[in-house]
């Protein structure tokens, strides 16, 4: 069992975003409902639905890893990956679909099968969270596209940007939330708002094409219209994390290999690396 790469950080701008940038697709539609549900859960619930882990192969098997972590210890979700073979070259979609419906239904069977238990009180039956179900999909094929075949393959980030059409980064956003909800992925790892001011260096490899310049007024711009696009296409039902919180941009390093920094200040941090992310969350500093 695999944690999902950098996922501290993933964590980190989770806690920071989810107030902000999409609905959470829980049946509790206000925050009664939410608290009551977060205090019907035992300390063990508690802190699984703070897991989001990655797991190999592309069934759900009894006694599996994923199996066990989902009906044991009740973790958040999963992030679906190529590289974990997650996904099959044979009618990817709907392999796809029924994987993310097996995982669901597993959660689901899980605390029915102990609500009609003997001997299973009310305080002792799990909570029923729906897990979330993650995806990193930014675009241009691989390596940074998990699904090659039946999605509409989308551009890059440094392709969009390169358009300065907020309206083309909102509907290809739309595309892509449109498509992701319909095989029930509800959390979307993407897009980038790092800003890229240097041309090389190891960040500049590891950003690639997945950034959308080097400006930080427009990438909070075009990362605002494509989230927003994401969101509408899906009807509001996929929880966008962006990254990369704080900003790779002008890291010494590879975030892959090792913990990299930014030698800024806090003051040169808001006015660059943060800049979008406060565009995007419509924080004023």
């Amino acid at each position: 069992m695999r944690f999902f790469k950098a996922f501290w950080r993933t964590l980190i701008i989770l806690g920071v975003l989810s107030s902000s940038l999409g609905s959470l697709p829980v049946a509790a539609e206000n925050l009664t409902d939410a608290e009551a549900l977060l205090q019907s859960m035992t300390p063990e619930e508690k802190v699984g639905q703070l897991f989001l882990v990655t797991f190999e192969g592309s069934i759900v098997e009894e006694g599996s890893d994923i199996y066990d972590l989902i009906s044991k210890y009740h973790i958040g979700g999963v992030v679906l990956l190529a590289e974990n073979d997650n996904f099959t070259s044979e009618d990817t979609l709907a392999q796809a679909q029924n994987l993310i419906t097996s995982l669901q239904q597993l959660e689901w069977d899980t605390t029915e099968s102990a609500s009609v238990g003997e001997g299973i009180s009310a305080t002792d039956q799990p909570a029923y969270v729906p897990l979330f179900i993650g995806i990193p999909q930014t675009g241009n094929g691989l390596p940074t596209d998990q699904i090659l075949s039946g999605l509409t393959q989308i551009p890059s980030q440094m392709a969009i940007g390169a358009t300065w059409d907020l309206n083309l980064a909102s509907q290809v956003g739309e595309t892509l939330g449109r498509e992701l909800n319909a095989l029930g992925f509800n959390l979307y790892l993407g897009p980038n708002l790092d800003v890229l001011e240097v041309s090389s260096g190891e960040a500049a490899d590891y950003l690639g094409t997945g950034t959308y310049g080097g400006d930080p007024y427009w990438v909070g711009e075009m990362g605002k219209a494509f989230i927003g696009g994401v969101h509408s296409g899906s009807g509001n039902q996929i929880l966008v994390v962006a990254q990369n919180f704080p900003g790779t941009g002008n890291s010494d390093r590879s975030p892959e290999e090792e913990v990299a920094t930014v030698r800024k200040s806090l003051d040169q941090l808001k006015q660059i690396e943060l800049a979008p992310f406060f565009t995007v969350m419509g924080a004023e500093d």
